[in-house]
């Protein structure tokens, strides 16, 4: 349309030239169908090489030839393909398992990601050894597999470090699991359920207050003129810098509640408004048998539940003048912080020994409160292990901070409150980790998770193993100080090595139920194929070659019955169908009856979109010499060809040379030969210059059917134009229906067809003899543009191969003198 001339000078317009440029398609994308180890069932999986089919297939036998015939596709010569694994799907099962938490309650179902047998290699291990020990979580998975020795490899290893279960956490474990991992899945039991209770943060320090005033001098020494600020940040909340240097002025108060209460309301005030928290110092228990026997007192920073809501509050240091450290707030500087998510946590492996907070929070447990003489060695299921002088405990002069926590007599400075259990747990984790050093029978390892000593199987132990432990003096009197009861009476967290997906019962104690084992399915059905055929055709753009590997499960009948469904999903998707030969073609060993057997063949097969070679070809796996269906490898072939030579030249002959093989099951005679490739039996032949594709039929090829599409060329070629040019050509949809139309319609596809011409892709000397392009009023009626149609005949002259090479020779007679 013109624009609107308005004022005198030049205006200018583009028009459009009715150039519509049609791009051939690919010609030679693969379709596999056939049973796999792993991978996602009744997905079509795109791969551009052979190790993209190892990463989504994996290449162990599943009793078909699938990863086979990929293999020899992409030797031959492929370069993409898609793969969908099948299998009969009321068989298959995939191995999964639910691991609990330290309470015993579900809380994360594992599942591999792929269904089958694959899954029940896979293992979890579970470890709160992060910077957030009472609220995030380590997950390791990893597969199990056979080395050449024999010996089990850890495989696909894959780590998660500081995942949460709390689904507002940027780190939330589905959220980080599931978007990563190629091995398993996991949910989260309780997702959606609210998380309740409170958060708290709880210092490390403990002060011993036989008296108000004791407490509140010792208190004073902490909170100073240069020491007086914190950063708090209560969850859902902008962090806040809290500065308590106007309590200062008012030390002593009356009370240890009214110091909690001051404190409280100057957080409070500075706090977001919506976030409130209290402040409190609870008492831990008495000393036993009147040992140091006053009372000591924690600081606790939680969420106000009297104020409505909930949160998780977490303490960090201030830039100046700090107060974090000296009160030992936040799990970095000594203390704990108790989330509410963090009791949904999976339990841990190995053997956990709780020292505070994670069972009893507000009260000490064993391990903190029993004031000891000494300990000197520990035993790790039974072995004793002796540790390194200074673990001697301070008993007396009683200090007036921690009184109760376990100190090195020999340290230099005595650590503050949870810094002494921490310290005593390093020294028995570090006995225990030199044993192992000097010890190569000795199987464990220990780590220490802030106020947690876990006892880790290190070495070449089952899945399944767990241990004890236990301290005390090798003789009388032995105090069972260090044993496998916390503080509350409840068992300690003893766990099993590595949680394993398909795991028999749990042995007592032991975090998970019994898991589904997976198994691989059994062979694929007619409706099993005919359900991939309909996802295919929704999600698959576009594939030229299918190959229906060969199956164990199945039989000479079954495999017969898949071909026809095969061959018609092919001429609706304008692709073609390569068949291996049938089992009992190979049994009886005959030409004459491969040539029989081939009608049977042709019964319900849409003979110009198939083509059958035989025999099979054999190759080698290990020591061993495996006979595989040929059809993986002609694909190859003709994308090579394809690439080379375009999808006009028949992909047999000397050039089709196939690799990747080592022989045929059969070899051919040329009388044989003659025999076969008249009924349209495409041969695989062993010549000097190697083993070759010497047939170029399709199903629709004996010399009796008279066929246009006799060569499989041909009909390729024909496929190809046909897809490119309904592609090309859904610009003219909704055009006005009339000469301008038909004329861009001649022009596009006489351009696209004359450089075909021009790459040889046609018979005759011009291009009036090899093609023609009708669109107009001869091929569209009046009728027809009342209705909405525009009919376009193409024509071409096809390319056939030079099937015989007939050599005359002829002797030249001598000179006949007359």
């Amino acid at each position: 349309m013109a624009v609107a001339l308005t004022y005198p000078g030049v205006y200018v317009q583009e028009l459009p030239s009715g150039v519509h440029t049609i791009v051939g398609v690919a010609t030679s994308i693969g379709m596999f169908l056939g049973r796999a180890k792993k991978g996602e069932l009744f997905k079509a999986l795109r791969c551009e090489s052979f190790a993209d089919f190892e990463r989504g297939f994996s290449t162990d036998y599943a009793d078909s030839d699938l990863a086979r015939e990929v293999k020899l596709f992409y030797d031959n010569g492929g370069s993409e393909c898609y793969v969908m694994r099948i299998a009969d799907p009321l068989t298959v099962t995939t191995a999964s398992l639910m691991i609990l938490d330290e309470a015993g309650v579900n809380t994360l179902q594992v599942a591999a990601k792929s269904a089958g047998s694959f899954g029940n290699d896979i293992r979890v291990s579970i470890d709160y050894d992060t910077a957030a020990p009472e609220d995030t979580f380590n997950l390791d998975v990893f597969r199990w597999v056979t080395s050449s020795t024999g010996a089990l490899q850890k495989s696909q290893i894959e780590t998660y470090s500081a995942i949460s279960m709390d689904p507002a956490n940027s780190r939330y474990c589905e959220d980080v699991v599931n978007l990563a991992s190629a091995l398993i899945t996991i949910t989260d039991q309780r997702k959606a359920v609210a998380l309740t209770g409170t958060g708290s943060s709880i210092s490390g320090f403990a002060i011993s207050s036989s008296t108000n005033a004791v407490f509140q001098a010792v208190f004073a020494t902490l909170l100073t003129a240069t020491q007086n600020k914190f950063r708090l940040t209560c969850s859902g909340f902008a962090p806040a810098l809290i500065d308590l240097s106007s309590v200062i002025a008012s030390l002593p108060f009356a009370s240890v509640g009214a110091l909690a209460t001051a404190l409280t309301n100057t957080i409070n005030a500075q706090l977001p408004p919506g976030a409130h928290i209290v402040v409190t110092f609870p008492a831990g228990p008495a000393g036993p048998g009147g040992q140091n026997n006053s009372t000591s007192q924690l600081m606790m920073i939680e969420w106000d539940t009297a104020a409505g809501g909930t949160a998780d509050i977490y303490v960090e240091s201030a830039p100046s003048q700090d107060l974090a450290g000296p009160l030992m707030l936040g799990p970095a500087r000594g203390g704990v912080e108790i989330t509410r998510a963090g009791a949904r946590r999976p339990a841990p492996n190995g053997v956990v020994f709780h020292s505070d907070f994670q069972v009893v929070p507000n009260a000490y447990t064993v391990f903190g409160e029993t004031v000891q003489a000494s300990i000197d060695a520990v035993r790790v299921a039974g072995v004793p292990i002796a540790l390194t002088a200074g673990t001697s405990l301070q008993t007396t002069p009683a200090p007036v901070v921690s009184p109760r926590m376990y100190q090195d007599k020999n340290a230099t400075t005595q650590d503050d409150g949870r810094d002494g259990v921490r310290e005593k747990f390093a020294r028995i984790a570090s006995a225990i980790n030199n044993r192992k050093i000097a010890d190569s029978t000795f199987q464990w390892s220990a780590e220490v998770w802030n106020t947690r000593l876990a006892i880790i199987a290190a070495g070449d132990i089952g899945d399944l193993t767990t241990t004890t432990l236990e301290a005390g003096t090798f003789g009388p009197p032995f105090v069972p100080v260090l044993n496998v009861f916390d503080g509350a009476g409840q068992p300690v967290t003893q766990n099993v090595r590595y949680y394993a997906l398909a795991s028999p019962p749990p042995p007592p104690g032991a975090f998970y139920t019994a898991g589904v084992v997976g198994t691989d399915g059994g062979p694929p059905q007619l409706q099993d194929y005919d359900a991939a055929y309909q996802i295919i055709d929704r999600e698959v753009d576009l594939f030229n070659l299918l190959v229906l590997p060969h199956d164990a499960g199945h039989n000479n009948a079954t495999t017969r019955a898949l071909w026809g469904p095969a061959s018609t999903f092919c001429e609706r998707r304008r692709a073609f169908l390569l068949m291996d030969p049938p089992a009992d073609w190979i049994d009886q060993n005959s030409a004459t009856d491969a040539t029989i057997g081939v009608n049977s063949l042709r019964v319900g097969l849409s003979k110009q979109y198939s083509a059958v070679y035989f025999p099979n070809i054999t190759i080698r796996e290990g020591i061993k010499e495996i006979a595989v269906g040929p059809s993986g490898a002609i694909a190859g072939i003709m994308a090579r060809i394809d690439g080379t030579r375009g999808v006009w030249k028949s992909a047999a002959g000397i050039e089709a040379d196939l690799r990747g093989i080592v022989g045929v099951q059969r070899r051919f005679s040329d009388a044989e030969n003659g025999v076969m490739n008249p009924h349209a039996v495409n041969t695989i032949r062993n010549f000097p210059n190697g083993i070759v594709s010497w047939g170029a039929r399709t199903m629709d090829g004996d010399d009796t059917f008279g066929s246009e599409y006799k060569y499989s060329c041909v009909r390729r070629l024909a496929n190809f134009m046909e897809e490119s040019l309904y592609r090309g050509l859904k610009w003219a949809v909704f055009e006005p229906n009339a000469e301008p139309l038909w004329a861009s319609i001649r022009l596009n596809v006489g351009a696209f067809m004359h450089d075909l011409f021009r790459q040889g892709a046609f018979a005759g000397e011009t291009p009036k003899d090899a093609y023609f392009v009708r669109c107009d009023s001869t091929t569209t009626t009046q009728n027809d543009v009342n209705l909405g149609i525009v009919n376009i005949i193409v024509g071409f002259a096809p390319l056939k191969p030079a099937e015989f090479v007939v050599l005359y020779l002829q002797q030249m007679a001598g000179k006949i003198l007359t």
